[in-house]
């Protein structure tokens, strides 16, 4: 069968995690996919996965060729490799529902990019914990919905790449997925948002956006964003109106970033979504950059 939806994981010291990833996709109630793994440390994963795949072929293993190149360029390495034509993401430490294919797929194919609600999973104790995310109704959404909606992650987008052209941007910055969602409005002027738990994000201890120092890397990587923004530099978007709107996110997180880092330090929170589940607002709106 010829896969119509290409899964890319990018894999980095993925060890403990890439096989329920995989099995994830493989479960799926839709099944013209195949599974592309990028490797961005060396890793053998294809020996490591030999026998999770029970259907034969389905997974393909390819490689950066380098170690820790980022998580940008091995999406973009496993985009040039897929054959779909339906892109979808997944991070190697998190899992997809068994309809999300099913759901999304179709819906990526009619407006060009879709995705769903996220279910929050913390890594060590297994509990679920309760989504912080704005609630919006399915549909088209505009980009300043989608950017003041979302805690966390924007790893779980579908796109018909025969109508979005965008890439993860390959810079040693944060925020690529946030990027990489604002650059799918170069070619779409609106985004399908299905109100469907259809991402199962893990909350995993040490990973890049679940450390003590993740707050004030992220703080810092959004005030380099938004300087270059701000000294002409597109950062690759096209659109004028979604730069416009990237760099108001930008400077909204910033504020948003320096409250959590205060947060962290007096110790009133131990983590990013204890903040948030304290601090909605902040989240769920852009700061005007005109205003005092």
């Amino acid at each position: 069968m010829t896969a119509s939806i290409s899964v890319v994981i990018p894999a980095f010291q993925a060890q403990p995690y890439i096989g329920r990833a995989v099995a994830s996709v493989l479960e799926q109630t839709r099944g013209d996919f195949e599974i592309v793994v990028v490797a961005d440390d060396g890793t053998d994963y294809a020996a490591l996965l030999h026998h999770v795949d029970r259907a034969g072929q389905r997974i393909r293993c390819v490689t950066t060729g380098g170690i820790g190149t980022g998580p940008a360029n091995a999406r973009n390495v496993g985009l040039d490799a897929a054959n779909g034509p339906i892109i979808a993401a997944l991070d190697a430490d998190d899992m997809l529902e068994r309809t999300a294919l099913e759901r999304l797929a179709p819906l990526a194919a009619e407006h060009g990019a879709a995705y769903g609600a996220t279910r929050f999973i913390d890594e060590e104790t297994g509990a679920e914990l309760g989504s912080l995310d704005r609630v919006l109704p399915s549909g088209l959404l505009r980009l300043e919905d989608i950017l003041t909606s979302r805690i966390h992650t924007y790893s779980g987008i579908v796109v018909d790449r025969n109508r979005v052209t965008a890439r993860w941007p390959e810079w040693r910055e944060l925020w690529e997925d946030v990027t990489f969602t604002v650059r799918c409005f170069d070619d779409v002027e609106a985004m399908y948002q299905l109100d469907e738990p259809l991402y199962r994000y893990h909350r995993v201890p040490g990973s890049l956006c679940n450390r003590a120092e993740s707050g004030e890397e992220h703080l810092a990587s959004a005030r380099r964003l938004a300087a270059r923004l701000e000294a002409g530099d597109t950062l690759g978007l096209r659109n004028a109106d979604s730069r416009a709107t990237f760099h108001r996110y930008l400077l909204s997180r910033q504020r948003l970033e320096e409250a959590f880092v205060r947060a962290l330090e007096n110790g009133t929170v131990s983590d990013f979504h204890a903040f948030i589940s304290t601090n909605r607002e902040m989240l769920y709106r852009l700061d005007d950059p005109t205003s005092s």
